[in-house]
């Protein structure tokens, strides 16, 4: 399970002087962190570290007091969400989210981008080309729930899904939209162990294929054992960075997050 590739010396990802106040409490504050193309990057930290604040202000579900975010060469941090969506970079929440009384699989068909059926004349006087990009994405989508082991899911309401069915469903979703880089907030949090041990194979999967990660999680096996290098946030500021080995011996780390 363990993933020991990345490359370009360029950062995929590269965040700078990311801050973000809430009442006068800075959840963030002057983080960085760069995430490899082709890596699968950790980021950790005790409770109420800034973890997921910093998620949102790197996708910018929530705007920076100020910072810089860099992704695949350009500057992001002014654009809306879906923009940063749409330029590959899309993220996933530590409570699945699905519309559970569609199907698994027409929720899969909701997350691809730019469909032709959504522009009203082209689905009056193009229903040919319509019909045929939703077969193609029809096929797609059924693709990725095998890959995702969900497919025989594929006609069954979301909302009977398992909480870990629906981490999966939710990265499968994410995969639909072909991303270069997924932000995965705690993929193992509330998933049974043998569940587990399957998100993670589908993410080493999908990495050997070429896809990039940032992780957040508090389960250390699955950090430890799946990613090239781990950031620790502490009180909403940087730590420390490293490969794991170095992480797990780093004593201001164990100090922090381990309480040792």
């Amino acid at each position: 399970m363990v993933n020991n590739h990345s490359s370009s010396q360029v950062p995929l990802l590269a965040a700078s002087g990311m801050s973000k106040s809430f009442g006068g409490i800075k959840a963030v504050d002057n983080a960085e962190i760069q995430v490899a193309t082709g890596s699968i990057t950790g980021l950790i930290g005790p409770n109420g570290a800034g973890k997921t604040t910093l998620f949102n202000l790197l996708s910018n579900f929530i705007r920076p007091d100020k910072g810089k975010v860099v992704f695949d060469g350009e500057p992001i941090h002014h654009l809306p969400s879906y923009q940063i969506a749409q330029q590959g970079l899309v993220r996933t929440f530590q409570v699945a989210r699905a519309l559970s009384k569609l199907s698994v699989l027409e929720n899969m068909l909701l997350a691809a981008q730019k469909q032709t059926g959504e522009n009203f004349w082209q689905l009056q006087f193009q229903p040919h080309v319509v019909a045929k990009e939703e077969k193609q994405l029809e096929q797609q989508a059924l693709a990725i729930l095998e890959s995702v082991g969900l497919a025989h899911k594929a006609d069954d309401y979301a909302g009977g899904l398992s909480g870990g069915q629906r981490k999966l469903l939710e990265m499968g979703r994410a995969l639909m939209t072909n991303p270069k880089l997924i932000l995965l907030d705690e993929p193992a949090a509330g998933v049974n162990p043998r569940l587990i041990d399957e998100i993670c194979d589908r993410i080493v999967q999908w990495n050997r294929k070429g896809m990039t990660f940032l992780i957040i999680e508090h389960n250390m096996d699955v950090i430890m054992s799946l990613c090239d290098r781990v950031w620790v946030l502490a009180e909403g500021r940087n730590l420390a960075d490293g490969v794991p080995e170095e992480i797990q011996r780093n004593p201001k780390v164990l100090e922090a997050y381990l309480g040792k």
